[in-house]
């Protein structure tokens, strides 16, 4: 039996779910249809934004904000953050921009949250 917190809307639901191996066979809790649909997501392949900061050489503004555009794999977030810690920002670099393209070629590219003369 595995318990999800649905985060799908504001209700929240505690979700018990029933596996039989990789199947989930019974699922109870949830108050929309969204719910078995996140459950599954979380289960099998959970991911997350991840956000952090990144050096830079601007003696102002020593770390930059930033984030992953796309969820990345909950086991490669390790891996993200040190293939960002080998990473330097040099400016300008707008909101939005990207900084790292495809990082660890899973699909998600890291990018600036802040503006950086």
């Amino acid at each position: 039996m595995k318990k999800v917190i649905c985060i799908m809307c504001p209700l929240g639901c505690p979700i018990e779910i029933q596996l039989k191996g990789k199947k989930i066979i019974q699922a109870h809790g949830n108050k929309c249809k969204e719910g078995i649909t996140y459950a599954r997501k979380e289960i099998f392949l959970p991911g997350r934004v991840l956000t952090t900061t990144i050096k830079t050489v601007n003696p102002d503004l020593r770390l930059l904000p930033v984030r992953s555009d796309n969820e990345v794999p909950k086991e490669r977030l390790m891996d993200c953050m040190k293939e960002i810690a080998n990473h330097t920002v040099r400016g300008p670099v707008e909101l939005g921009e990207i900084v790292i393209k495809n990082v660890l070629g899973i699909g998600a590219n890291i990018v600036a949250c802040r503006t950086l003369s």
